[in-house]
């Protein structure tokens, strides 16, 4: 149990990743954890709630089987209905508890974008309609990663960005701390599923948390700790379920840099002619909203891309993929960076004896590579879609 706090007012908020909802019961488990929280600290809370597990993967499949580049709006109304269908449980379970919460719209959180409606850019947020709705209830849910545009229309804010509407509400509505819950112990110096020696930071700095986030690392998402540091906000990266004490995890925001290993799993690598074509592409994905990590290799201008997103072929026409291969990126204490391009089987072990060589312990030789554990899926996931059908073809009859 977490020590009773004195009231200062201000809300908590805090957010829920997808892992937190890997079953129904997970809706009840952060629900009783909820209610555990403002009954100690009496003060309004804003839940924060990402798709259960493997739900906004599942939605773009069914959405890739169907064409091949769809309209972002469309893309945004479908991709979106994830996390809308986590706040409407979540609040059923929080009434179970005996705690009545008012589930609100990406309308209701105050946050304005603009751009692209699947990968839109976040440009300002306002405490208003949250700070209403806290006035009338002291428990409210929004989804994660959502916004509205200058039109009132629902935009999503790119993949894993859930963290970046949890913050942003946070600092809009005067929070000093937003508390981002997920599937590992806090900032690691490398994905723990992949590399098991990986160590759990205490504390770590804006900039180092957002270093190792534009290198890739999905750790916070690199737009959350802007606004985090511009608004004052300290991020508590942890763990759920939460069993310990308040202090565990990892803060974010005053602290050292941190040396890390980040493997680019997700992410498909493309070589250029040369280096100035690179960074016309790149600066064109960039605007587009998409993340993109240049490097040299081999003699080679390269650079990273998400894997099967929307419109990335058109701004790829003049580069190579390199097929089967994965980015390896290295933080060295001193700041620099060393990007490593491996077969995609290898980057596994590529990761951990690069971790050994930042974190060498004398007295513990590694082993082989240990397989990481596969991530688990809510078998709810398919809750809006049945299993995923190929696209029909010549040869492959309607049914």
């Amino acid at each position: 149990m977490t020590t009773r706090r004195t009231s200062d007012g201000r809300p908590l908020v805090l957010k829920f990743g997808g892992s937190a909802f890997a079953d129904l019961d997970g809706y009840h488990r952060v629900a009783r954890y909820a209610v555990r929280r403002v009954t100690e600290e009496k003060r309004p809370l804003v839940v924060v709630a990402s798709a259960m597990s493997g739900t906004t993967g599942r939605l773009q499949q069914t959405l890739d089987a169907l064409v091949e580049d769809p309209p972002a709006d469309a893309a945004a109304m479908l991709l979106t209905t994830g996390e809308t269908v986590s706040v409407a449980l979540l609040a059923a379970a929080l009434d179970a508890e005996g705690v009545t919460a008012r589930p609100l719209p990406a309308a209701g959180t105050g946050l304005l974008a603009e751009g692209p409606g699947d990968r839109a850019r976040l440009v300002s947020a306002t405490p208003g309609t949250l700070a209403e709705a806290l006035a009338d209830c002291p428990v409210v849910v929004v989804p994660g990663g959502q916004a509205v545009d200058a039109d009132g229309r629902t935009v999503m804010l790119g993949r894993n960005s859930s963290d970046l509407s949890a913050v942003a509400a946070a600092a809009a509505l005067g929070a000093d701390t937003c508390e981002l819950f997920s599937d590992v112990p806090g900032v690691c110096t490398a994905d723990p599923y992949l590399v098991p020696e990986a160590r759990t930071l205490s504390r770590i700095s804006y900039e180092g948390a957002r270093r190792m986030s534009r290198h890739g690392a999905k750790v916070v998402h690199e737009g959350a700790v802007d606004w985090a540091e511009r608004g004052g906000v300290r991020l508590l990266c942890r763990p759920f379920p939460w069993y310990e004490g308040p202090d565990g995890g990892t803060a974010v925001g005053t602290g050292p840099e941190a040396a890390a290993v980040v493997v680019h799993k997700n992410s498909d690598v493309w070589c250029f002619r040369s280096a100035r074509e690179r960074r016309a592409a790149g600066g064109r994905l960039w605007a587009d909203g998409l993340a993109v990590v240049e490097f040299d290799t081999a003699g080679e201008a390269c650079l990273t891309v998400p894997t099967a997103v929307r419109g990335v072929a058109r701004h790829l026409r003049a580069a190579r993929r390199l097929d089967d291969l994965c980015l390896v990126t290295t933080l060295w204490p001193d700041g620099s960076t060393e990007h490593t391009v491996v077969p995609r089987p290898e980057a596994a072990a590529e990761a951990r004896r690069r971790h050994a060589l930042l974190y060498p312990d004398p007295g513990n030789t590694p082993g082989p590579a240990v397989p990481p554990p596969v991530k688990a899926r809510s078998p709810h996931s398919d809750v809006l879609v049945g299993p995923t059908r190929p696209r029909p073809t010549e040869n492959c009859p309607l049914t």
